[in-house]
């Protein structure tokens, strides 16, 4: 990507950052800029997208209107951006292993790759809800392998959000003594954990 493709001039910082806007198709809020040359024809500034500006505003009104009482800290990590949810309302989207919060990350996702030219992906979590679920995950996963194992044959599991399963596949990947596969139709399916050469 040119480098040029981020530069907008204009005879005063404002006229530059209105340019920037259109060019970026943003709102001022939602920009970083920094000057890179100023003198008697104008000023040309560097202006760039701010996923942080972009996905907490988008949260901040679909918190109003969706009227939950939410709260969230964006941070950009080091291979995403990190929000932390917290209030109230913070039950309303961890109920059913988490399937609001899912919803809401894809949301976040889905938005800030149409408003961006590089891909930034999102991780919502609330109050740590995400790791207390992936050792539940973990521990229902090795429980169900232990069962499979004692009774040699399948045992199902779930349902689950597809997050979720591929967190439980994660889990017994390294067994060598299960298999497990997702069995059923549409959003939420089942996870069979099968004893290796049982069929």
């Amino acid at each position: 990507m040119d480098l040029a493709d981020h530069q907008f001039r204009g005879g005063t910082l404002d006229e530059s950052l209105t340019a920037a806007c259109a060019g970026l198709r943003a709102h001022i809020g939602e920009i970083q800029y920094e000057i890179v040359e100023e003198d008697s024809d104008g000023v040309t500034v560097d202006a760039r997208v701010d996923p942080v500006a972009v996905l907490g505003l988008f949260l901040s009104e679909a918190f109003r209107a969706g009227d939950l009482e939410l709260q969230v800290r964006l941070s950009q990590g080091p291979e995403a951006l990190v929000g932390d949810l917290s209030g109230s309302d913070l039950r309303t989207l961890t109920a059913g292993l988490g399937k609001g919060l899912d919803a809401l990350q894809y949301l976040c996702n889905r938005v800030l790759n149409r408003r961006l030219r590089d891909h930034v992906p999102v991780h919502l979590d609330g109050d740590g809800y995400k790791d207390r679920r992936a050792v539940k995950l973990q521990d229902d996963a090795e429980d169900a392998a232990d069962k499979a194992i004692q009774r040699k044959g399948p045992v199902t599991i779930g349902p689950y959000t597809p997050a979720a399963r591929r967190e439980i596949h994660l889990a017994l990947a390294d067994d060598p003594e299960v298999e497990t596969y997702s069995d059923g139709e549409g959003f939420l399916k089942r996870v069979v954990i099968r004893p290796l050469g049982r069929r």
